[in-house]
């Protein structure tokens, strides 16, 4: 789950997962975005956060598979 679905889903504002993450909002929008990729201990706290749920792994755009080569 990418993390803009993630806060989506249960209503949290970038604001409000910023502080539990230590991070300004605005670092948050930049994550959600795909403008920033978390540092490897931002990304701790973010899956830490999430119960797992946003991984490294979701930072990554996955390729699409739908059509077979």
């Amino acid at each position: 789950m990418n993390l803009r679905s993630y806060l989506s889903s249960r209503g949290i504002s970038e604001a409000a997962f910023g502080q539990t993450i230590a991070v300004s909002q605005a670092a948050v929008n930049r994550y959600v975005r795909g403008e920033r990729m978390p540092t490897p201990r931002i990304m701790a706290r973010i899956v830490e956060a999430t119960d797992g749920q946003v991984t490294a792994n979701d930072f990554y755009a996955q390729p699409d598979t739908s059509e077979a080569a």
